[in-house]
């Protein structure tokens, strides 16, 4: 078993983490972290993220992978075509849990982009942490 962990290449990965690394230690799981990419390679910024993700992990027993992962969908709002691929990959791996962070944001940009966390909480069949952008690490 283990935990989907969502990051973007925010000021708030790191809190959100934090948060996973907490939680897998706590539930002695494994975390999968992911990144979600455009292209079907990764360019070099995204590599270079990937790099920094570990990084910046803090020490930890706790079995890590760090992937990235193409968006496959088109057609949606950003935010809901992310939301349901991160479904998609819990469902596909042995994920008991997923941690996505949260950003708030306007009217306008959540019709236009739709909300990444509230897309997974909806929709996963497993326990979901969203992380305020608020919370200290």
């Amino acid at each position: 078993m283990g935990i989907l962990v969502a990051v973007s290449d925010d000021n708030q990965f790191q809190t959100v983490l934090n948060v996973a690394v907490g939680l897998a230690d706590g539930f002695n799981d494994e975390l999968y972290v992911t990144h979600i990419t455009e292209t079907e390679n990764a360019s070099g910024d995204e590599r270079d993220f990937r790099d920094e993700i570990r990084e910046s992990l803090p020490e930890t027993t706790v079995s890590i992978d760090i992937g990235l992962e193409h968006l496959s969908r088109s057609g949606l709002r950003s935010g809901t075509a992310i939301g349901k691929q991160l479904v998609e990959l819990s469902e596909s791996a042995d994920i008991d849990h997923i941690v996505i962070g949260h950003r708030s944001k306007g009217r306008l940009t959540t019709a236009r982009e739709g909300h990444t966390g509230f897309v997974v909480a909806d929709e996963a069949a497993v326990p979901v942490t969203i992380v305020p952008e608020a919370v200290d690490s």
